[in-house]
């Protein structure tokens, strides 16, 4: 029993003060750690307060807001407005042009019944979008499950 007391005393008298700073912090961290762990079990949280109790978001009102209000004019600093002179295009041409070009194809083939591949034209790439309604189509079953084979092939071929 004295050796092993000797042993630890030779021992500390090795180390240096960095190493008794870094042990220290060590212990220091771990006490933290415990107690912080110790306080997470053992503080409650009522599952009530967890939950929003106030009446669920509505997306609709949400949509509406945005679309009434109007935007607000940003102050520009003389640096700012000099760049917006001298720019090529402005940001209002750019905001302005934005959803009024769609591309142009050559042609379209089709490979399966859903699936299409078209040329791009590239002698005339775009032309002025008309609006039109939005059309989703559902794949059936059948091609869905023939399309995700074709993928499944598709990634073993490529791994």
């Amino acid at each position: 029993m004295k050796n092993l007391f000797i042993d630890v005393i030779s021992f500390l008298k090795t180390l240096t003060f960095i190493d008794y700073v870094l042990y220290f912090a060590i212990l220091v961290l771990i006490i933290l750690v415990v107690s912080l762990i110790y306080l997470l079990k053992t503080t409650s949280i009522d599952e009530e307060e967890m939950y929003y109790d106030e009446e669920e978001f509505n997306i609709e009102s949400a949509v509406e807001q945005l679309s009434n209000s109007k935007i607000q004019n940003i102050n520009l600093t003389d640096y700012e407005k000099e760049q917006e002179e001298k720019a090529i295009i402005s940001y209002q041409e750019l905001v302005n042009n934005i959803k009024k070009n769609k591309i142009n194809y050559e042609d379209e083939e089709k490979v399966n019944d859903n699936v299409k591949i078209r040329k791009i034209n590239l002698d005339n790439l775009t032309s002025v979008e008309v609006e039109e309604p939005v059309k989703i189509q559902v794949m059936n079953f059948e091609h869905e499950e023939e399309f995700l084979e074709i993928l499944k092939k598709l990634q073993k071929l490529l791994n």
